[in-house]
């Protein structure tokens, strides 16, 4: 065997020089693997959303200012609503995306494949799903998280509520607010106002029309069905089965379509609205309707148009000795790209946002929105603003079901409104066919 002859000083150098480097390389790789997805503290992350530029702005002040140990940079961008979808599917295309951008409750399989979810094994002591379930209402579960992992959060849940007109209710002599549709039922002669042609006057309520005057007349109907126990998806979960007329539900969907129908149908004693009566918002604000169903939302609008209007918010009637409380929830939450290079920093930025009830209370303040956390909502609960308390209680009994394509579903329920309205088929006809347009049948 031949011993390995000595080396030279020169070498020795060499050697050393090659084996710095080679550490060094290996050092610089693995501190990027542990800073993957930027850092939270010094990243610049670009937000999109609906809301107000002040209520994002106040808030990434308070999480970049001082003391906040973060010189993160953060540039939020308010898209037009009308807009929103199609610029951020744009981006998307071009590889222009933000960092973070809001998906809609409903919306989670339309846009799962671009979003990256909260990884698990870098929040799992701070936030994971049953933190989730503690801190926020049970419908953010259903809305927000597939295969177990969280896709976004909220910093509002906005629900439909019963706004009312005072002065209405006062003149008709009806003291007692409706609880259930029973009592709403009651209530629709002695606050509809009819000619002596037998047209409507003054409406009783916004109900039973199509998108044509009633904007949200879908979700009334998802209320509607959920709340008589309909069962919305079929085997599996992706499919609609809101039409099925057999099962365990037997006809509920069908039925709760019914009921909705009923008050836009002139044969009906309960028949009080109908789609050339224009937008249902614009006619309560101008006094011409005693009651719609709208989010919190919806209000700005009101008191825009009408800012003198003497009016309520209560909470939505119930079946008639139901034995839980349904309702129904729109609202966005905060996603990241997947194909962000400061995830971690965004994701570090959202769950800061969302919940810290001091950050909470700034987008509360700044938008006049409805809390989501839970804590929020039983401050709310108890702060003196009827309106606001009517709001943060119903989310914490509403329902959400799954949407294979929400604008899809939307638009199939409001063409078997219209079928029905103009007489085109009947309801049992109309539904079936809005639910095989969906399944693709």
């Amino acid at each position: 065997m031949q011993l390995p002859t000595k080396l030279t000083q020169r070498q020795i150098i060499i050697a050393g020089i090659v084996v710095f480097v080679v550490i060094g390389v290996l050092a610089l790789f693995i501190l990027n693997l542990r800073s993957g997805g930027g850092s939270a503290s010094t990243a610049t992350l670009v937000v999109w959303g609906t809301d107000s530029e002040k209520a994002f702005n106040d808030m990434i002040e308070k999480y970049t200012g001082p003391g906040s140990g973060t010189n993160a940079s953060i540039k939020y961008t308010q898209i037009d609503p009308s807009n929103y979808q199609s610029d951020v599917l744009s981006a998307l295309a071009a590889g222009d995306a933000p960092d973070i951008f809001e998906i809609g409750n409903h919306d989670l399989p339309q846009w799962r494949n671009v979003l990256l979810p909260m990884p698990p094994t870098i929040f799992a002591k701070t936030f994971n799903t049953a933190t989730l379930q503690t801190d926020f209402p049970d419908v953010v579960s259903q809305d927000f998280v597939s295969s177990g992992y969280i896709y976004a959060l909220p910093l509002s849940i906005d629900t439909l509520a019963m706004i009312y007109n005072k002065d209405l209710f006062n003149t008709a002599g009806i003291a007692t607010l409706p609880k259930t549709w029973t009592q709403f039922e009651n209530d629709v002669p002695l606050l509809r106002g009819v000619n002596a042609s037998g047209q409507i006057t003054q409406a009783a309520a916004a109900i039973g029309g199509s998108q044509a005057s009633i904007p949200d007349a879908p979700d009334l109907v998802y209320l509607l069905m959920l709340q008589n126990g309909t069962q919305m998806n079929g085997t599996g979960g992706s499919s609609v089965a809101f039409a099925n007329t057999s099962g365990g539900t037997g006809a509920a969907g069908v039925d709760a379509f019914n009921f909705y129908l009923s008050f836009a149908n002139a044969g009906s004693p309960y028949y009080t609205w109908a789609d050339s009566m224009g937008n249902a918002e614009n006619s309560f604000a101008g006094g011409k309707t005693a009651i719609i169903f709208g989010y919190s939302s919806d209000l700005a609008t009101i008191k825009s148009e009408s800012p003198f209007l003497n009016y309520g918010v209560a909470a939505m009637p119930q079946p008639d000795n139901a034995s839980d409380t349904v309702n129904y929830a729109s609202y966005n939450g905060l996603a990241v790209n997947k194909n962000s290079p400061n995830w971690l920093a965004a994701w570090n930025f959202i769950v800061s946002l969302t919940t810290n009830p001091a950050d909470e209370n700034i987008y509360m303040t700044d938008t006049g929105s409805p809390p989501a956390l839970r804590t929020s909502i039983s401050a709310a609960e108890i702060g003196g603003d009827p309106v606001m308390s009517v709001y943060a209680q119903q989310a914490l009994t509403a329902q959400s079901w799954y949407e294979s394509n929400s604008a899809k579903i939307a638009s199939a329920v409001n063409s078997a409104i219209l079928d029905v309205l103009n007489g085109s088929a009947d309801s049992t006809t109309a539904l079936n066919e809005a639910q095989s347009e969906v399944n693709g049948n």
